[in-house]
């Protein structure tokens, strides 16, 4: 959930978790990629999932995630009881497209528990495990831990998706819920020795709301709030005063992995160095940190100035034809599957323009950031970005896409990390479900064109 859809649908909870309990939440807190996995691998790894070994489904040398890096592993190894609980299991981050786990990766690991569940009641009431709701189930495991072993230190990581998916409207239904979980925390003491982190992962993927300007900014503007003990501010309150301090400051998940590693390891207060990707939130990060510092994407960064451009810009025609031809070229190995795309309609055509102060700065680059600037005279940037957001036919697929266009070379570049598959596709891809999970967002399947004349040609 985006930060202003969690003030929106879960206001029992804010107040009682700002406004009662003095929670400090973070402001200006940016995704560095798309979709879950882009948030945890970062945040419980500090690193992209491209730079940990290869490990999706029906890839090369494909391994499970049991020996990577995760911060549960550290904890365990310090003494702390570890969980993963999602209560999604088909959808899980780490099974969905990828191997997930041999071994349970930690002390308590609820997949085989749903997995269960979801086989056994397969004609369940939707949200509800028997009598209860399902996030109610989920919600008395996580108290149920604290009531078992309340001077056990842990480290435990609950997530769930059901009621904010597909619809984040769903979430009232669960504000109670939430808001009494975190008063039994408090109420009885377990929080006087805890840190309790709200979150949401990222903002709205689909629906109607993403294709607006708003959609477009929560999605890259999760929510983030921390409890801390009292007492904590007293011992340390310099970190605090710096975390108070960077709630106004760009932050991403590889801070959090920095900060996790804090309470192992604390080397002190201080000011951050923008040169490290990841600053501890304990630290003050510098008010210069830009997007291209914490290596976020200019796809992702919610900082930038965006302009719009005409449809009949040339430039943007041809980057238009460029995503276009990319997006076809992830579905071509299954043109037998997948249909062509065509351009239905464009809703918005921008383009990232240099502002006067931005030409004053020497040796900036476009790696994981904007420009290549020299300081000439006639100062030209060498690269130029896109933002297109446009309708596929057929199947109506809703894409965003930040395109690279190099001015020396006239070439385009583009890359998956790019693309944004902004409504739902269902049951659209279906026919190469099995085959390739990875182009899923990319692929209308032939079958659905038709389906009638299709069907009467096999009858003969």
């Amino acid at each position: 959930m985006s930060r202003m859809s969690w003030h929106r649908r879960l206001k029992e909870t804010r107040s009682y978790f700002k406004d009662s309990l003095k929670a400090i939440e973070l402001e200006s807190h940016n995704i560095v990629g798309d979709g879950t996995t882009a948030v945890m691998f970062p945040m419980l790894t500090g690193k992209f999932e491209w730079e940990l070994p290869e490990c999706r489904k029906k890839h090369k040398g494909a391994t499970t995630l049991d020996k990577f890096p995760f911060f549960w592993h550290d904890a365990r190894k310090n003494g702390y009881l570890t969980s993963w609980c999602n209560a999604a299991p088909h959808s899980a981050p780490f099974n969905w497209r990828m191997l997930g786990f041999n071994e349970a990766p930690t002390d308590f690991y609820t997949r085989p528990y749903y997995m269960a569940v979801k086989k056994e009641l397969k004609s369940r009431t939707r949200y509800c495990i028997r009598a209860r709701t399902e996030s109610r189930v989920w919600l008395d495991y996580f108290k149920d831990m604290f009531r078992m072993y309340p001077q056990q230190r842990k480290f435990l990581f609950q997530f769930i998706t059901d009621l904010s998916h597909d619809d984040n409207n769903l979430m009232t239904m669960m504000d109670a819920d939430i808001k009494n979980v975190v008063q039994f925390l408090h109420e009885g003491g377990y929080l006087n020795n805890t840190l309790l982190i709200l979150m949401g992962d990222h903002g709205a993927r689909y629906a109607n709301f993403r294709s607006t300007y708003s959609g477009k900014m929560e999605e890259r503007l999760p929510y983030f709030g921390f409890l801390f003990p009292p007492w904590f501010e007293k011992k340390y309150p310099q970190a605090i005063k710096n975390l108070r301090t960077n709630t106004q400051r760009l932050t991403t998940p590889f801070d959090l992995y920095e900060t996790f590693k804090d309470f192992f390891h604390f080397d002190g207060a201080g000011i951050g160095d923008v040169k490290n990707r990841g600053i501890s939130l304990f630290k003050e990060i510098p008010l210069s940190r830009s997007c291209k510092d914490a290596d976020i994407a200019p796809h992702w960064c919610a900082c930038l100035d965006w302009k719009d451009v005409s449809p009949d810009d040339m430039e943007a025609k041809k980057a238009l034809q460029a995503a276009l031809d990319t997006i076809n070229g992830y579905t071509a190995p299954y043109r037998e599957d997948c249909a062509l795309l065509s351009v239905a309609n464009i809703t918005t055509m921008s383009r990232l323009e240099a502002k006067t102060d931005f030409l004053k700065f020497k040796d900036t680059d476009e790696e994981g950031g904007i420009y290549k600037i020299n300081m000439s005279q006639n100062n030209k940037n060498e690269v130029i970005l896109y933002q297109l957001t446009f309708h596929t036919s057929p199947g109506g697929g809703n894409f965003e896409v930040t395109i690279t266009y190099r001015v020396t070379t006239k070439t385009f570049e583009l890359s998956e990390k790019e693309i944004s598959r902004i409504n739902k596709y269902g049951n659209d891809p279906a026919c190469i479900f099995e085959k390739n999970k990875q182009i899923r967002a990319y692929c209308y399947c032939k079958s659905n064109l038709n389906p009638t004349v299709s069907a009467n040609v096999t009858s003969h």
